[in-house]
């Protein structure tokens, strides 16, 4: 406002966040199955547990959500 240049930090909310934070536990975890052949996720949760696919899913639309959010602030900006 007035010439102030928002910060990205102020424009995220807290679905933002969590959703980033989703991803990003995504993303540790597929280096350790590249790295070390360990899904933390399956070690957690099981096999084929309803919550290692919930766990998943969840990240997977964090993903979806987290690119299509991040070109809304990129359009924004």
């Amino acid at each position: 406002m007035f010439g102030r240049k928002q910060h990205l930090m102020d424009e995220l909310t807290p679905v933002d966040q969590v959703a980033g934070a989703l991803v990003g536990l995504g993303a540790l975890n597929w280096g350790l199955v590249g790295l070390a052949n360990f899904d933390a996720v399956r070690a957690a949760f099981g096999k084929n547990s309803v919550a290692a696919k919930t766990v998943y899913a969840l990240v997977g639309a964090s993903a979806a959500y987290a690119l299509f959010r991040g070109r809304q602030l990129a359009d924004a900006g």
